[in-house]
């Protein structure tokens, strides 16, 4: 659906940036004309989103938190020779979840806050012209208070060698039978590091519901498949599950940079990987989401382009701090080394800072006690010099 008048705000992008500004727009600006726009059939597209709740600022509390479809009180993580709970509330949104509560915001309102109804439309591609206008695939300019692109990841980093790769495949199953875990392992980790960084990620949503995830940390952005496989059929035969009903499956490649962003301006602002607004360490994206949706509902738009800045500039030693640890796991630490980064992690660090950290609301203090202390034995100290200087992407020959 086109609108027929004046739009206040084009959001470029339907994924879950574009969709959680939508939200807040709908929350702080409830008399916003408001246009989403998404080039593929439907928004949200099929993935999962997980969080610590710390993640959440509180101020984002009233709009955020219907759109979160399952908690739990903490996660497990296992590593060889360590296994911890961290009591730090998780959760998670689903695509389908988030996508049905942002096509109700296009019904009108149901409460006394009469806000104007969200206009959405798919499968339509359009070019961003400046910060005020844009132009629709069939190519009529439409002129708006404010454009916001929330269309993806930038991949300047990847031009020079910059950057490693998170890369996964989740598989959701159906059990006949009880799972027998009742909260999350964000990281189960085996000592057989075949594919350098490895480990199973499992979300149990009920008794009977359960997403199993293979994810690397790699310099090849393909999933290695037969592994994750392989890694999925052992925790399901460890769990004494047979025959489950594969429900869905889900893929994903995040980038991972340790070099620096080349300096592009776009036409206009942006949010979600395009913009940087994500954590290059971790590849979770909701915290800097959810703040970058606050700032974008919250300021003038002829002061954002400058907020954005200031909160980035704000930022800079977190960003850079992030991408620092990036460069010390895939330029100097051996791929089957890697995972020994993550123990001691979680071996040292308590649960505030582990919060702050998943939160990047780390300071540099937390950034110290991070990479205090003794690392792996084996390093490439030449490969971590040269990748400062990038003259074509470094490999561990």
């Amino acid at each position: 659906m086109t609108p027929t008048g004046p739009v206040d705000y084009a959001i470029v992008g339907g994924g879950l940036q574009g969709c959680l500004l939508a939200h807040a727009l709908a929350w702080h600006r409830p008399d916003a004309a408001v246009w989403l726009i998404e080039r593929a059939d439907e928004i949200c597209g099929n993935h999962t989103w997980s969080f610590h709740e710390t993640d959440v600022a509180e101020g984002a509390r009233p709009w955020f938190d219907a759109l979160v479809t399952h908690r739990w009180p903490g996660y497990r993580v296992r590593f060889p020779g360590l296994s911890r709970r961290v009591g730090i509330p998780y959760a998670t949104i689903s695509a389908e979840g988030l996508r049905d509560a942002t096509l109700r915001l296009t019904l009108p309102s149901q409460d006394s806050r009469d806000r104007r109804p969200l206009i959405v439309q798919t499968r339509m591609a359009c070019e961003i012209l400046s910060p005020t206008s844009l132009r629709c695939g069939d190519g009529v300019t439409i002129d708006c208070g404010a454009v916001i692109d929330c269309r993806g990841r930038a991949a300047t980093a990847e031009a020079v060698g910059g950057v490693g790769y998170q890369t996964f495949i989740g598989h959701e199953y159906r059990t006949a039978r009880r799972w027998p875990a009742a909260e999350p392992t964000v990281m189960d980790v085996r000592e057989d590091q075949a594919g350098g960084f490895e480990f199973l990620y499992e979300l149990p949503f009920g008794d009977d519901r359960v997403l199993l995830e293979y994810t690397r940390f790699h310099e090849d952005p393909t999933c290695d498949e037969p592994r994750a496989l392989e890694l999925i059929s052992g925790r399901l035969s460890e769990a004494g599950i047979d025959s489950p009903e594969l429900i869905r499956t889900e893929r994903g490649c995040l980038p991972m940079p340790y070099a620096a962003p080349e300096r592009r301006e776009g036409p206009s602002p942006a949010g979600g990987y395009a913009g940087g607004w994500y954590h290059a360490a971790t590849g979770y994206s909701m915290p800097l989401a959810i703040r970058f949706a606050e700032l974008v509902a919250r300021s003038r738009p002829d002061r954002l382009g400058g907020e954005l800045a200031a909160a980035a500039s704000r930022d800079a030693m977190r960003r850079g701090f992030a991408r620092f640890l990036n460069r010390l796991l895939f330029c100097l630490v051996m791929p089957e080394d890697r995972w020994r980064i993550f123990r001691r992690f979680y071996a040292v660090l308590p649960e505030d800072r582990i919060a702050r950290f998943y939160g990047h609301r780390f300071n540099a203090a937390d950034a110290t006690r991070i990479i205090l202390g003794r690392p792996p034995t084996r390093l490439a100290p030449l490969r971590f010099a040269r990748s400062f200087f990038p003259i074509s992407r470094p490999g561990f020959a």
